[in-house]
């Protein structure tokens, strides 16, 4: 049998925040995967200008990523990305 007491709105919180944070990892990553093969069939279809436009939005997530891995960002998604409460 599952325990079904309710959660305190201060630990749904603290679940909330981490899930979202896990969230946005997993969308910067998605998102640059994304712009990366876009960009590579953006050169297969002579489109320069757009490819040059999605190597852009590469570094903007690389920019993000880069925020993502701070130490305190880290604390709450963990190195597998799992929230540690």
């Amino acid at each position: 049998m599952t325990d079904s007491s309710p959660q305190s709105p201060h630990e749904h919180n603290i679940y909330e925040l981490g899930r979202h944070l896990c969230s946005l990892k997993n969308l910067a990553d998605h998102t640059l995967s994304a712009a990366k093969r876009a960009e590579q069939y953006s050169h297969t279809i002579d489109q320069e200008g757009l490819a040059q436009k999605l190597l852009d939005i590469q570094r903007q997530v690389s920019i993000l990523q880069i925020a993502l891995k701070d130490s305190e960002i880290q604390e709450w998604t963990g190195p597998d990305m799992h929230v540690p409460f």
